[in-house]
């Protein structure tokens, strides 16, 4: 918990995460990746699944279309892009309001992006070229910057000292392009490792209690990942309980933004947390 206000903020939205996190739902629209993969395969189809979730307590949808699981294989822009603008295109006649994210690596299609009006790019490069911070210059986009274990030697004795520096590093490149640390989110980037080792994320989950140090909104973004195969043999379709119950705990080390594939469940985990809060107050 912290004594000063934390917002994030964007083009059309401020949500105080102070105390209660909000939800970020996934919406993958890729045939590949590692969750849901193939899930959201009709437009009518994503547009009852906003409508329900926006129900359930979700404030951020982000739109993908292009797997970052390990060894991925990549796309062209254009096709990446493909994938997403008929869904975008719907999603903002019906819903004028909704607050939309991207996840995507590529400039072509981060760009595309912005002028197309969606207000959060998140990159899990975190913002490492000239060439991106020079669109978020241009287009003041709010961020979600993320720790990509894959672009760095990682060794356990030194990934903190090595997450320290490059947060610091993205904050201080964002700001220099024009953005407050209000449009500035932070995820340590649990299962983005090379070694993807359960090392590597308890480490990276653990930390973010030393990220409140970045006075900037910190993700959460452990849904399904493989750290509960390697703790429970658990495939896909059973990493539910082990991934609410990991949130919970990063929740109250100082994770604010929950970026998930099951929003009911996520609804019922922070409305879980704060009773818990209330009883230790």
């Amino acid at each position: 918990m912290t004594n000063n206000k934390i917002h994030f903020t964007g083009r059309g939205f401020d949500f105080d995460i102070t105390d209660d996190p909000i939800i970020y739902s996934i919406l993958n629209l890729t045939p590949d990746s590692f969750y849901d993969g193939g899930v959201n395969s009709s437009i009518d189809q994503v547009l009852d699944r906003i409508e329900t979730e926006q129900q359930y307590g979700a404030k951020v949808f982000e739109l993908g279309g292009k797997s970052s699981k390990p060894h991925f294989d990549d796309i062209s822009p254009a096709e990446e892009w493909g994938r997403v603008k008929p869904y975008l295109d719907a999603i903002q006649k019906k819903f004028p309001n909704i607050v939309l994210a991207i996840d995507s690596n590529t400039n072509e299609v981060i760009e595309e992006a912005l002028k197309s009006g969606i207000q959060i790019i998140n990159d899990i490069d975190g913002f490492n070229s000239a060439a991106k911070l020079n669109l978020v210059k241009k287009y003041h986009p709010s961020v979600v910057t993320m720790f990509n274990g894959r672009n760095f030697d990682e060794q356990p004795d030194t990934l903190e000292e090595t997450m320290t520096n490059f947060f610091n590093k993205t904050i201080a490149d964002l700001e220099s392009v024009g953005l407050d640390k209000e449009n500035i989110v932070i995820d340590p980037g649990v299962g983005f490792s090379d070694a993807n080792t359960l090392q590597f994320d308890l480490t990276k989950m653990r930390y973010t209690k030393k990220m409140q140090q970045f006075a900037a909104p910190i993700m959460i973004a452990i849904s399904q990942k493989s750290f509960a195969k390697r703790l429970f043999n658990a495939d896909s379709e059973h990493r539910l309980i082990p991934t609410l119950l990991f949130e919970a705990y990063m929740a109250q080390i100082g994770g604010r933004i929950i970026r998930v594939h099951n929003v009911k469940e996520t609804q019922e985990l922070i409305q879980t947390y704060k009773i818990f809060q209330d009883i230790l107050n």
